[in-house]
This record gives C-alpha cells, sequence and structure tokens, in this order.
C-alpha cells in the first residue's frame, strides 16, 4: 500500500476477492477491488502505513497498522486500525477494514 504497487497486490488476491470498507460497502471482484483501492488512496498526496503487529489464526490474519500523511488537499491525517484477511488457496479472498477515525466517512 505504501508504494500504492496495484500490480503486485493483484498477483496476491483471487480473482473473487471482495472487500468490505467502510463508507463504500462490500465490493467483490478483483478488478473492482482494486478500483476501490487505487480510488482511496487518490484522497491522499501521501499516506504511508506502518504494521504494528501481525495476528494470524489458519487461513485468517489480522493486520494492526497505522497510518499517517496529508489529504490532497494538503490536511495533515493520521489514523489507526485493523485489517482482516481471509485467505483461500494461499491468496487473499476477503479484506475488511475497521479505524478509529471515521470522519471522512459518510
Amino acid at each position: 500500500m505504501n508504494q500504492q504497487d496495484f500490480n503486485e497486490l493483484s498477483s496476491l488476491v483471487t480473482p473473487e476477492v471482495a472487500i468490505d470498507f467502510p463508507g463504500a460497502g462490500r465490493v467483490e471482484g478483483k478488478r473492482r477491488t482494486l478500483l476501490l483501492l487505487k480510488s482511496i488512496l487518490r484522497k491522499y498526496d501521501d499516506l504511508t502505513f506502518s504494521v504494528l503487529e501481525i495476528l494470524t489464526e489458519g487461513e485468517r490474519a489480522c493486520a494492526v497498522w497505522t497510518n499517517e500523511g496529508h489529504s490532497a488537499t494538503g490536511e495533515a491525517y493520521r489514523n489507526s486500525g485493523i485489517t482482516l484477511l481471509h485467505f483461500k488457496d494461499e491468496k487473499i479472498s476477503f479484506i475488511s477494514d475497521y479505524f478509529k477515525d471515521t470522519s471522512f466517512v459518510p
């Protein structure tokens, strides 16, 4: 995410991957999932994620993270949360984000 390398991410997800993102709801399919992530990141001139902890159990993982940067309008932005990941055949099949600051979500 820090490099915004969606070609690499594309190789890590299943064709039927789904994402549930606050404010956007659930989106299904690789193309739609990647488009949603790209559109979210376009709102920021810079945004850097730091992973604090990764928890795993079976075919599930949870990344605890913080991020900070600047919006496209130049405002400072900071948040923290978790991303829940489900895996199928060693690829990501589901992504769900939960974060503390939801002020930008309608």
